[in-house]
């Protein structure tokens, strides 16, 4: 079921994702707000994270209000909330942070707060765009968490997608509609 006109952008790294995700969203906007939800974690030791994160607020508007919010309880929490972000439209920039942010936690919380966060998103009366990272094309990870991550990654992907009117795949600096292109499959048992 879906709500609002929900948009999930997808692919690989570098690949242009967060570029599409902050056009799409700026053409949606007309005259309402937006909010972009970082979930990144801050890292400031990092300099190559901290490159990659200046990037991103030089092709930002001014006028974007940023949220940090590094975990999936944080950014449900958010979305439900009216006083935060409620008539705004969100980018959440990426479903792969939050992913990352709960690979410590056992199956059942995660599936528990993933679910929640779903529901958020299923009952969002303004469109979200959610940007997710594409993983495990080729390699099996050779840790534990490394599978973990992909797993969770996919599944979790897909689960937010079935709530999305638009979903592209963007690749190679190009993005391709998904939802012209290809056809929705009947969503996995949980």
């Amino acid at each position: 079921m879906v709500v609002a006109n929900h948009l999930l952008i997808t692919g690989p790294s570098r690949g242009g994702k967060s570029e599409w995700a902050e056009q799409r969203i700026g053409e949606l906007a007309a005259s309402a707000g937006i909010t972009y939800l970082a979930t990144g974690p801050t890292l400031p030791d990092d300099a190559a994270w901290q490159r990659r994160l200046n990037r991103h607020r030089h092709r930002r508007p001014e006028h974007w209000r940023l949220l940090e919010a590094s975990s999936l309880s944080s950014v449900s929490q958010l979305l439900m909330e009216g006083s935060v972000c409620h008539d705004d439209l969100v980018l959440l920039d990426s479903l792969g942070g939050l992913v990352a942010s709960g690979l410590e936690l056992d199956e059942e919380c995660w599936l528990e707060l993933q679910a929640t966060f779903v529901m958020a998103l299923a009952n969002r009366p303004t469109p979200v765009v959610l940007v997710a990272e594409e993983v495990g094309w080729g390699v099996v990870p050779p840790t534990a968490i490394g599978g973990r991550f992909r797993d969770r990654n996919g599944s979790f992907t897909r689960m937010c997608e079935q709530h999305c009117a638009e979903s592209w795949l963007v690749t190679a600096g190009r993005a391709l509609p998904l939802h012209q292109l290809a056809h929705r499959l009947t969503p996995p048992p949980a």
